[in-house]
């Protein structure tokens, strides 16, 4: 590898290049996925968070390592690292721009639902906390047999269709909320890293000073503890399942970013000299543990609330219980100032009561029940959490903090997947200003993403979230350890990185590079193209008559849409390999990006087309 000769902007200092990577790496991921993952793997230690750790270190660590080192030592962005590398190469570098597109482009939809809530907590009384009312006698039914919170996020909030196929029809206010979400993104990125690093400062240090502030709040409620001993109550009988560990390690790169992009981006703005396996552990292991430490904090509100919901069941049945009992049974009145638990020990002592027996039947009322319930991705943060605090004393105050908070992660995730687009743009010679660029940029994805604005805008959206990068980020990750072990050599990287950090890599490192990194990657690679032709591809409507979800079948062109997400990246790969082998050639040197057609490599040149310095991409 050579470093790049030409004059390139940098970070002002060591410290903001980390809030902006571990702002990029520490997403919306880390406060809702993987605490739906942790509960829906049968919990903590033994059945998600073994696996997790273990993956952190056969494919977190050394995949990190290995984009920091490549960006940094090129200079340059992730085409022009691949290309670099090899000219067969820039397909991965192509694929990376694309899922960056894609991820962006779905990722300000929800940043836009985040403004959304944020906006209405500026209220006195929550706007959630209750179900509206008919003609100020009875309620809207559709609220009445869900819940409050469950109204306002599918019918206030989404206005949300039933069927996929049924609602083309645009929701004004999620059209303006995106739109903010999108000139918020301008502004933060219009002056380049520089202006981006410094916004970093404050997006990346105060969702965690909120994080430690709701961790406290969390751990003071009432049901905290049972929370938390839920987290960590695995069944550990889930290790034998393949699945775990398959959807332990996809967590890994939709929690770090490998394969993005975006860490080579970043990297190449350092100074040559930097130590980057320091910076690969410090932010992976930093990522890690907010992750577990933020799974804490969720667990901990989310027991409070199966916690509040479960007295709330033990009152009603008390209530129904003593409503069913004889007119002259002994002390009825004051059975209703005893506990649920007092009063089952009361009827326990007497047999006789059969009807008894039946209602305490009917309803399983117990924390452990509503920890059950599946909650996953926007609704733990838009329901779950919205849900509980209600039950906070100044709940507007801490809604707010709330959704500042996701606006703030969220952001500087965007950021960082953004500028994976804009370094390969400006690196690509061609003269453009970055205002323009931004803002063009901005405007297009803004348009297209008017899709997620329609009242089906959400299943749209958990298309895009579902299939649009998974397979692809395995497939560019696989192509980037075998380019550097295989292709490059391996040795020759060492050298390079003992250039820039003084040290040759381990055997730890050069083990993973070469041998235990790519094989878990063709296995997790495998799993899950197998996943896709071993189950129905289905999504869930709401139904609001029945106010609850049901699985539907997508139609023909939803699979073709998925089809299409699949392949428009990781297709990238080979389609530009065979266009380079059958003579197609692109160079970029000094500000100058040319393009020519040369057969087999023996004919003259049939073409040769220049675009310069003062020429617009």
């Amino acid at each position: 590898m050579s470093e790049e000769s030409s004059e390139r902007p940098a970070w002002d200092n060591k410290l903001q290049y980390l809030m902006a990577a571990l702002g990029f790496a520490v997403g919306l991921g880390n406060i809702w996925r993987f605490p739906y993952l942790c509960k829906k793997n049968g919990g903590g230690p033994g059945a998600f968070l073994i696996p997790y750790v273990i993956m952190l270190f056969v494919e977190g660590y050394p995949l990190y390592y290995l984009e920091l080192a490549v960006g940094q030592k090129i200079r340059k962005g992730t085409i022009g690292v691949w290309t670099h590398i090899h000219p067969y190469l820039g397909g991965v570098g192509i694929a990376s721009n694309v899922i960056s597109l894609l991820i962006g482009l779905y990722y300000n939809m929800i940043l836009g639902w985040a403004i959304f809530y944020l906006f209405n907590s500026f209220q006195t009384d929550l706007p959630w906390a209750t179900c509206p009312m008919i003609n100020d006698t009875h309620m809207v039914q559709e609220c009445q047999l869900s819940s409050s919170t469950n109204y306002f996020w599918y019918r206030d909030t989404l206005d949300i269709s039933y069927r996929i196929e049924d609602g083309g029809a645009q929701n004004w206010r999620m059209v303006l909320v995106l739109f903010v979400a999108w000139l918020i993104v301008f502004l933060g990125m219009n002056k380049g890293i520089k202006s981006s690093g410094k916004v970093m400062y404050f997006a990346t240090s105060f969702p965690y000073i909120v994080l430690i502030a709701f961790f406290f709040r969390g751990m003071t409620l009432d049901g905290a503890v049972e929370g938390v001993k839920y987290m960590f109550s695995p069944d550990v009988s889930r290790l034998k399942d393949a699945d775990v560990w398959r959807e332990a390690a996809t967590q890994i790169f939709f929690s770090l970013g490998l394969g993005y992009g975006s860490i080579i981006a970043y990297s190449s703005y350092n100074q040559p000299k930097n130590n980057c396996r320091k910076d690969a552990i410090f932010i992976a292991t930093a990522n890690c543990i907010t992750s577990i430490f933020a799974c804490i904090t969720v667990f901990s509100i989310l027991g409070f609330k199966a916690k509040t919901r479960a007295m709330d069941c033990f009152e009603s049945n008390k209530i129904m219980l003593v409503d069913h009992l004889p007119e002259n049974f002994p002390d009825r009145e004051n059975l209703l100032n005893f506990t649920f638990n007092e009063l089952l020990l009361e009827f326990n002592l007497d047999s006789s009561q059969k009807s008894t027996e039946h209602l305490l039947k009917m309803t399983n009322c117990s924390i452990e029940s509503e920890l059950d319930t599946d909650v996953q991705g926007t609704g733990l943060a838009f329901i779950a959490f919205t849900e509980a605090i209600l039950k906070f004393p100044a709940a507007p105050f801490w809604s707010v903090l709330f959704f500042f908070m996701l606006l703030n992660i969220g952001m500087s995730s965007e950021f960082g997947i953004l500028q994976t687009v804009v370094t390969s743009v400006l690196d690509s010679g061609v003269k453009v200003s970055k205002t323009k660029l931004t803002a063009g940029m901005c405007s297009c994805m803004f348009v297209v993403g008017l899709l997620f604005t329609q009242r089906s805008g959400s299943y749209f959206l958990d298309i895009f979230d579902t299939y649009s990068a998974t397979l692809s980020l395995v497939t560019i990750a696989l192509c980037e350890v075998l380019s550097v072990s295989y292709i490059y050599k391996m040795g020759r990287f060492e050298k390079d990185l003992k250039e820039m950090v003084g040290v040759s890599p381990g055997y730890y490192w050069t083990i993973s590079w070469r041998f235990t990194c790519p094989l878990a990657l063709l296995v997790i690679l495998g799993a899950s193209v197998a996943g896709l032709f071993t189950k129905d591809i289905t999504y869930s409507g709401w139904n609001p008559i029945t106010a609850s979800k049901d699985d539907l079948l997508f139609p023909t062109w939803g699979i073709v849409l998925i089809i299409f997400l699949i392949l428009a990246s990781v297709s990238c790969i080979p389609v530009y390999a065979l266009l380079y082998k059958f003579g197609l050639r692109i160079s970029m040197r000094k500000n100058t990006l040319s393009v020519w057609y040369h057969y087999n490599n023996h004919l003259p040149p049939l073409s040769n087309l220049a675009i310069h310095n003062n020429t617009r991409l």
